[in-house]
């Protein structure tokens, strides 16, 4: 399955319920919290398998970071051809 879109943003009450650590708030924090709540399922009952989960999370993250390289590259040719006027 590709990601095409990014969830919606989680509540800061869903932050604090799911215990999102504060470097995983992003974008991709929904299915961060997903991953996490697979995770416990699994520590509880061994034949929960996961790697799904985890794989939509890191999938959400690669682009997350491409849409935030992106924006860099754009910001940085605004102000470069703001430079040279």
């Amino acid at each position: 399955m590709a990601l095409t879109q990014f969830p919606p943003l989680l509540s800061e009450d869903d932050l604090q319920k799911y215990k999102v650590p504060l470097k995983w708030r992003d974008r991709c924090a929904a299915y961060f919290a997903l991953y996490q709540t697979c995770l416990f399922r699994q520590s509880a009952n061994g034949s929960v398998d996961c790697h799904h989960d985890k794989h939509v999370w890191e999938e959400c993250e690669i682009m997350d970071l491409n849409r935030r390289k992106a924006e860099l590259k754009d910001v940085k040719e605004k102000l470069k051809a703001e430079n040279d006027l």
